[in-house]
Order: structure tokens, then sequence, then C-alpha cells
């Protein structure tokens, strides 16, 4: 049987700023388009991580996502998590989190 558990709640982090720019294309014709820029804004998002795996992997991995947010909603077992957690995460700051065995 596979244990599993979740840790879910709000937090915040810095998103790109997204900007809307004209560009004449090939043919003439004028055109907008979305560009990221290097400007970054805080922005409050909710996320959810759902582990499975062993108790002793699972326990490592909540400790471990206590400090890296998830990006939206994250599934995925413990031991992967453990192993690559920046693919899992992105910097920011739990704001609100419940854990739910």
């Amino acid at each position: 049987m596979v244990k599993k558990i979740a840790m879910y709640g709000t937090y915040e982090a810095e998103e790109p700023v997204k900007q809307r720019y004209w560009k004449r294309r090939i043919d003439g014709v004028r055109q907008r388009y979305w560009k990221r820029t290097t400007q970054n804004k805080k922005v409050v998002r909710e996320g959810r991580y759902e582990f499975h795996g062993t108790g002793k992997d699972l326990f490592k991995a909540v400790v471990k996502a206590q400090k890296i947010v998830p990006k939206r909603f994250v599934d995925v077992s413990a031991e992967e998590f453990l192993k690559h957690p920046e693919r899992y995460g992105s910097e920011g700051v739990w704001v609100e989190r419940a854990v739910e065995s």
C-alpha cells in the first residue's frame, strides 16, 4: 500500500511582468505581441504538493517543501521530489499552509 500526503495553501512569489509591444510584420501589418520583461512583480497564488511513497521519504519531502513553494499543482513521488526539488517548485514564501494525510 502506497502512503500519500498533501501539502497545500497560499504562497507569495515573484513572476515576470508581461507587456504588449507593437511589431511590424514582414508583410507590413502592425500587430501586438506579448513579451516578458526583466521586471518582476509579487503575486499571491494557491498551490498544492501531493506526495506518495514511503513514510521516511514523505517526512523528508514535507520538510523540504516548506522552503520551496510549488508551481501550482504538483503530484510527484517523494523520492523523485527529493532528488530534484527545483523541477517541481520555485522560490517564494508560504503565506498559509496545511498538511493533510
